[in-house]
């Protein structure tokens, strides 16, 4: 796995491989152009002796004064998500097309005895403030082995530098390690989609949607995306985002437990509702996040345990 993960990363263009070959289609179909590049290897600003670090899901969002900022997991080997991913990596760059990132330290860490960890940020920028969302886990000694609740929190930053976090913390909990926060806005309500497990006791993979008129108040889940892999953590509908392009909406989930380097997409013209028959093509990526400038274009990045941080590449829809 790893060996091809890491092939497809120096491949100069990647295709998205089709679902089914249509004579007409409503949708359009996202392709990687061209190379991807190393931006952040979190190896090479931490001891020597140990460059065994990797990156997971992780968000970027452009600063006021035009700096790209991007945060997310980071650990290194053994693998121990529970006990070893505590931290918010921040790097920094003027543009996308940087080659290498600069490494800002940690953005945030654990606060002892109230977070198990930190994980799956997503940051956007909401009226004059940036809002990070992410999983602090359950504190629960046995929650690693059980179809455990997560519990979605909410933080505040001025400057992309200092973040507070929500006193009234977290927004809600979810069965099967509910993470990977993506917000979207859409006609002045905001979704807030997400990873966890059908419920308690149903462990399929699913994507799930919360709605709300601002980024305080969110309804109750409703279940947009549906995959039959079973698992306590709902692994095989991973890292949600959500792209709204000429009308259709795309839902990107990483397929971590089938293929750990397999990105699907989905399309939809309702952005509360998946359906699995609806698969646009695959991408050979863990974790993708999708970026969008309006001087530099379309982006997408990779990463995950079998890389040693993150990379990015562009994009352009066919």
């Amino acid at each position: 796995m790893k060996k091809i993960g890491m092939m497809l990363l120096t491949t100069a263009a990647v295709f998205c491989q089709p679902a089914i070959a249509q004579q007409k289609k409503s949708y359009e179909t996202p392709h990687i152009k061209g190379s991807f590049v190393h931006v952040f290897n979190p190896n090479d600003t931490r001891s020597k002796e140990d460059t065994t670090w990797y990156t997971n899901d992780h968000s970027f969002v452009k600063g006021d004064d035009g700096i790209w900022h991007a945060y997310g997991i980071i650990g290194h080997h053994p693998i121990r998500p529970w006990g070893g991913e505590t931290k918010f990596f921040h790097i920094t760059a003027d543009s996308l097309k940087q080659q290498k990132w600069e490494d800002k330290g940690y953005a945030m860490s654990v606060q002892e005895g109230k977070e198990r960890v930190l994980w799956a940020p997503h940051v956007i920028k909401d009226k004059n403030a940036f809002f990070m969302f992410y999983n602090i886990g359950n504190m629960q000694k046995n929650a690693p082995n059980y179809a455990s609740w997560g519990q979605l929190c909410m933080a505040k930053s001025d400057n992309l530098e200092d973040w507070d976090r929500y006193p009234l913390n977290p927004l809600f909990s979810d069965p099967g390690h509910a993470r990977d926060s993506y917000i979207m806005r859409y006609k002045n309500k905001y979704y807030y989609y997400y990873t966890r497990t059908y419920n308690e006791v149903d462990h399929r993979s699913v994507v799930a949607v919360r709605t709300g008129p601002d980024l305080f108040h969110w309804s109750g889940p409703r279940i947009v995306h549906v995959q039959p892999y079973v698992v306590d953590w709902g692994g095989d509908a991973e890292s949600p985002f959500v792209v709204h392009r000429n009308g259709i909406f795309y839902l990107f989930i990483c397929r971590a437990m089938t293929k750990y380097n397999q990105t699907d997409v989905y399309w939809s013209k309702d952005p509360e509702n998946f359906p699995e028959k609806n698969l646009v093509c695959s991408l050979p990526l863990h974790a993708a996040e999708i970026i969008y400038d309006k001087k530099e274009g379309w982006f997408i990045s990779n990463t995950g345990w079998d890389k040693r941080g993150l990379f990015l590449a562009p994009l352009e829809w066919k």
